[in-house]
């Protein structure tokens, strides 16, 4: 079992390994200035083997650099060095390794073992004072350094100790409000995802309301003369009308849990909304922005409900524009289409890790994957997103019929030209 702050997973460099450079050099000049017979140790042209000490001084702040990444295993690599430099005190005492690596494990760990780690480190400390004794050969001075350098080092201790609990207190509360913000974003892009979805679905009703209106008064001014062409319009009306009913019911799903403040009008207006139908002018501008998509399709395709269409195509559009936007023109995306008995299986992988190149979330747009999820839950679906195979996939289920919504079969009247029927 892995001890948390002990071992990690690997030993990789860490990246502020310039600024630890720069501090580790620090504490090893402040060392030797301050707990270091330093006019004796620049002796080495006659003594060489004072070099050991520098070495030795040097060497063993080299774990400092990865406090933050193993602190107890760094704190007690400090522990044992300051005991087994026993030896060379007091030509060199190491004071500043064990409250250096103190700090960072009150930062990282738990008070139940940073105050042990505490209690330990007077031990250290004590030997590195002891070594006063040594130091002066007036018995009065060696005790007066002695109370000096333990009070100095204990001192040392719990203020790095202190330090790291506030440092841990401030880190947490920090992450807690940059998940508080995260969670906050989340939200507001559901609640603009919503809004969207909802006028989306509003113009598919309205537009089915229209075709209502204008079937009954055709059959009105026809009623007389052609009943053949009233009972087809009539059929046409039952048609649009359980379309607008589902429709209806998709919309109060999608508004049961949405805020309805802040419904601005979209920048599609009051053009008609897209469907899969429209993936052939989709894929030819990405191609003409130098991103061509490869495209299969698989199984019987199948008339989607408008609304359902329309997610369709919008998480295809916004999974290629995320690839696009993120991985660049070189991510080689290919598009897969599968329609299955019960629902359509959207995939769109490509060859290179969203996350890794855009250093963060994958889909960080205005509505980011996030929307794309809410999508298609609204639908009756789901999606999913992460690395696959060295490269990224997206993927999403489109079902046929909604969960709680009756399928519909549309009458000829209710479709934009020939939509759902172009080959892809």
């Amino acid at each position: 079992m892995r001890i948390p702050g002990w071992l990690p997973r690997s030993i990789p460099a860490p990246p502020s390994v310039k600024q630890d450079a720069l501090l580790i050099s620090a504490l090893f000049i402040f060392n030797f200035l301050s707990f270091s017979a330093w006019p004796e140790l620049v002796q080495v042209p006659t003594r060489p083997w004072l070099l050991f000490v520098w070495l030795y001084g040097l060497a063993m702040l080299v774990p400092l650099v990865w406090r933050d990444i193993a602190p107890m295993t760094v704190f007690a690599t400090q522990c044992v060095f300051t005991v087994v430099a026993w030896p060379i005190m007091p030509h060199y005492i190491p004071a500043v390794g064990v409250p250096v690596a103190l700090y960072a494990v009150s930062v990282h760990c738990s008070r139940k073992i940073s105050l042990p780690a505490l209690l330990v480190s007077f031990i250290p400390n004590g030997l590195a004072a002891q070594a006063a004794f040594r130091a002066y050969p007036d018995h009065a001075a060696a005790v007066s350094a002695f109370i000096n350098n333990g009070v100095l080092f204990a001192v040392a201790a719990c203020w790095a100790w202190g330090f790291g609990r506030v440092a841990q207190a401030s880190r947490r509360r920090i992450q807690y409000l940059e998940h508080e913000r995260e969670s906050a974003r989340e939200l507001e892009v559901l609640a603009s995802e919503r809004r969207r979805i909802a006028r989306e679905l509003h113009d598919i009703v309205s537009h089915a309301v229209t075709v209502i209106v204008l079937q009954a008064a055709g059959a009105a001014r026809v009623a007389k003369t052609d009943f053949a062409q009233v009972t087809r319009s009539l059929g046409h009306i039952e048609t649009a009308g359980k379309q607008a009913m589902a429709e209806l019911r998709r919309l109060l799903g999608v508004l049961a849990d949405s805020d309805p403040a802040g419904d601005a009008v979209d920048s599609d207006g009051l053009k008609p909304q897209p469907g899969l139908a429209d993936l052939t002018e989709l894929l030819a501008s990405l191609r003409d922005a130098g991103m061509p998509v490869a495209l299969q399709v698989a199984g019987i395709r199948r008339e989607l409900d408008p609304s359902l269409d329309l997610t369709a195509y919008r998480i295809v559009q916004e999974g290629l524009v995320n690839v696009l936007k993120h991985a660049g023109k070189d991510a080689k995306p290919r598009l897969g289409l599968v329609w299955k008995s019960q629902n359509l299986l959207i995939q769109i992988d490509n060859d290179i890790n969203l996350p890794t190149v855009h250093n963060g979330p994958a889909f960080s747009g205005r509505r980011g994957l996030v929307g794309l999820r809410e999508r298609a839950h609204a639908a009756g679906g789901d999606l999913d997103a992460g690395p696959y195979q060295g490269g990224y996939r997206l993927t999403a289920t489109i079902p046929f019929a909604t969960p709680g919504v009756s399928s519909v079969v549309r009458g000829s009247t209710q479709s934009r030209g020939d939509q759902g029927k172009v080959s892809v």
